[in-house]
C-alpha cells in the first residue's frame, strides 16, 4: 500500500514538473515568434534573408520538438530562433541605413508636394500624388488605390521616367519601428503599381520613417499628412 502511495506521489510530481517545463518552452517559443515578427517588420526578409530564414528554421524545429515533448531541445531551438531573429533585425536596419538616398534628401522634379514653401497651386500640379495611410498601417485603402491608378497612367505615359517611392510616418513610435513601417508602405505602393502594369525596374523604395515630416505639427491633422508614400522622380 505504501509503495502504491509513493508511486502515485512520484507520478504526480513528474507530471507537475513536465507541465512546468512545457510552459517554459511555450513561453520561449512565443518570445521567438515575437522576435521573428519584429524582424520581418524591420525588413529582414529582404535585407537579412539568411539570418531570417535561420530564425524561422529554428522556430519550426522548436515547435516540432515541443509537440513531441522533447522540451529541453525545443527550448534550446527557441532561444536560437530568438537570437537569430534579433540578429536579422539588427542587420536589416544597418543595411537599410546604408542604402543611397535621393539627392537633397527629399523630393525632386515633377512632384514637389513635400518641399517647404511650395504654393498650393504648385502642389496641385504635381504629376504624381502622395498616398496616405491610417495609423500604424501599410494597407492601401480605396482612395489610395485610386490615386495609384492615376499615378500609374502618368508613369506609363512617361516611360523614360524612374521613381523613388519614399515611405514616411508620423512621429509616434520608435525610430527603428517607423523606418520599417515606412519601408513597408513604400513597398506596398510599389507592388500595387507593378500590378497595374508599371515595370518593376522603374521604381525603387526608401524609408525616411518620421525624419522628413510634411507637417511639423504634433496633432492628428499633422500626423495624418505625414503618414504617406511620396514620389521623387529621376530621369
Amino acid at each position: 500500500m505504501q509503495k502504491k502511495i509513493l508511486s502515485s506521489v512520484f507520478l504526480m510530481l513528474g507530471l507537475l514538473l513536465t507541465a512546468s517545463c512545457g510552459k517554459d518552452v511555450q513561453k520561449a517559443i512565443e518570445e521567438a515568434q515575437a522576435a521573428i515578427n519584429d524582424a520581418r517588420n524591420a525588413g529582414a526578409e529582404q535585407y537579412a534573408p539568411d539570418e531570417y530564414k535561420s530564425a524561422e528554421d529554428y522556430l519550426n524545429q522548436a515547435k516540432d520538438k515541443y509537440d513531441k515533448l522533447s522540451y529541453q531541445s525545443a527550448k534550446a531551438d527557441a532561444l536560437s530562433a530568438k537570437d537569430q531573429a534579433e540578429l536579422a533585425k539588427k542587420r536589416a536596419l544597418e543595411r537599410q541605413s546604408q542604402e543611397p538616398k535621393p539627392a537633397g534628401g527629399a523630393s525632386t522634379a515633377y512632384n514637389v508636394s513635400s518641399l517647404k514653401g511650395v504654393s498650393a497651386a504648385d502642389k496641385d500640379q504635381a504629376a504624381l500624388k502622395d498616398v496616405h495611410f491610417t495609423f500604424d498601417s501599410d494597407e492601401l485603402d480605396e482612395t489610395a488605390r485610386q490615386t495609384l491608378v492615376e499615378n500609374s497612367k502618368w508613369l506609363q505615359s512617361n516611360p523614360g521616367v524612374k521613381a523613388v517611392i519614399e515611405g514616411h510616418c508620423d512621429e509616434r513610435g520608435t525610430e527603428d519601428y517607423n523606418l520599417a513601417l515606412g519601408k513597408r508602405r513604400a513597398n506596398a505602393v510599389r507592388s500595387y503599381l507593378i500590378s497595374l502594369g508599371v515595370k518593376p525596374g522603374r521604381m525603387s523604395t526608401v524609408s525616411y520613417g518620421e525624419n522628413i515630416p510634411l507637417d511639423p505639427g504634433h496633432n492628428e491633422a499633422a500626423w495624418a499628412l505625414n503618414r504617406r508614400a511620396h514620389f521623387a522622380i529621376s530621369q
